[in-house]
């Protein structure tokens, strides 16, 4: 089915840019309707998991106490029938700093970061370029909002505000993962992820974006728990589950890779696609145990951290254990990443 939408909002607040399955109007019922209503998009196919991009910003100081803004949306569902939306939020308007961190919603705000980059990308820009201007981008939010400077042996260091914390570690993985990442194989598998991530809601966003860990129950009783998503969760006993919304991975441990574990497999498996139930495409489901090849495809996904901790002065043995026990890369922890932007988070 086919719709339109349309934004209102105060005066002083412009549409800067929209990001999402929008065109121009080009019929006639639909070029008159935009004379009335400059801020019109048609989206030729509405989607229950579609997304819409809309980035505002001031033309001028805001001296009300909220600006409103308004989003209405009008198409056919599938059965036929038409269908009005209308939705409208207030945001109130202060002058203090930590009141107006502390209502960012840090995942929506990493989505749109990470889409305006991946549009730059699509639009012909390099990615090496797009991912220093989100480098640059996460430096000036520390030095524009943050209270906090660290002094270390190498120099002052940014403090990322504490309610943006989540921050950089989304914007590691957009910059480290399928999007702009080196870890896919093909072209046409960038262009596709690139796709669906710029069509997502918030939800698929930032399952694409930097998707959750988990530990799978070995009994009954237990649940799934999330771990950090980086290699030092890979333990030799452990059954790990990645949603990474096109593909489905369960790590099986060395110590967890026989056959007394396959209904812990068999129960991820399920799982999963039970929670990418609806999801267009289905996500591929790949299994693999540790130190195998094809565990590269989940182990390219996380922060190699054990990089930090091989090089937080440990010494003999210890150091010898991460060395073996991890494959060798010249990727980046999150760490050492923030390090190079002079970031403390």
């Amino acid at each position: 089915s086919s719709g339109v939408l349309c934004v209102a909002t105060s005066n002083g607040v412009a549409v800067t840019r929209v990001i999402g399955a929008l065109v121009p109007p080009s019929t006639r019922e639909e070029s008159e309707a935009a004379e009335d209503l400059p801020s019109l998009g048609v989206s030729p196919s509405v989607e229950m998991r579609n997304g819409y991009t809309v980035v505002f910003g001031l033309e001028e100081d805001a001296v009300d106490e909220y600006l409103y803004f308004q989003f209405q949306a009008a198409f056919t569902a599938f059965g036929g029938e038409r269908v009005l939306r209308v939705s409208t939020v207030r945001l109130q308007v202060t002058s203090n700093v930590a009141h107006m961190l502390q209502s960012v919603d840090v995942e929506a705000a990493a989505v749109i970061m990470a889409k305006e980059a991946v549009v730059d990308v699509v639009d012909g820009m390099g990615v090496e370029a797009a991912k220093t201007a989100v480098n640059a981008r996460l430096q000036a939010i520390a030095k524009t909002w943050g209270d906090q400077v660290k002094v270390t042996a190498s120099g002052r260091v940014n403090v990322v505000p504490a309610q943006l914390a989540r921050l950089p570690h989304l914007t590691y993985h957009l910059l480290h993962g399928p999007l702009l990442g080196p870890i896919l194989n093909h072209a046409d598998d960038y262009s596709l992820i690139r796709s669906l991530f710029l069509r997502s809601g918030v939800t698929d966003s930032v399952r694409i974006l930097a998707p959750t860990l988990l530990l799978c129950p070995s009994s009954e009783g237990e649940q799934y728990r999330a771990v950090p998503l980086e290699d030092l969760s890979l333990l030799p006993d452990s059954i790990l589950l990645l949603d990474h919304h096109t593909h489905v991975f369960v790590w099986s441990g060395s110590k967890a890779s026989g056959a007394d574990f396959d209904p812990v497999r068999s129960n991820a498996t399920s799982h999963a696609m039970q929670w990418a139930s609806g999801r267009f495409p289905c996500p591929d489901v790949m299994l693999f145990s540790e130190g195998e090849s094809m565990a590269r495809w989940l182990v390219s996904r996380l922060d190699p951290s054990h990089r930090d901790a091989a090089g937080g002065g440990i010494m003999g043995a210890v150091r010898g254990f991460f060395n073996a026990q991890f494959v060798p890369t010249d990727d980046d922890s999150m760490g050492e990443w923030m390090s190079k932007l002079r970031l403390s988070a």
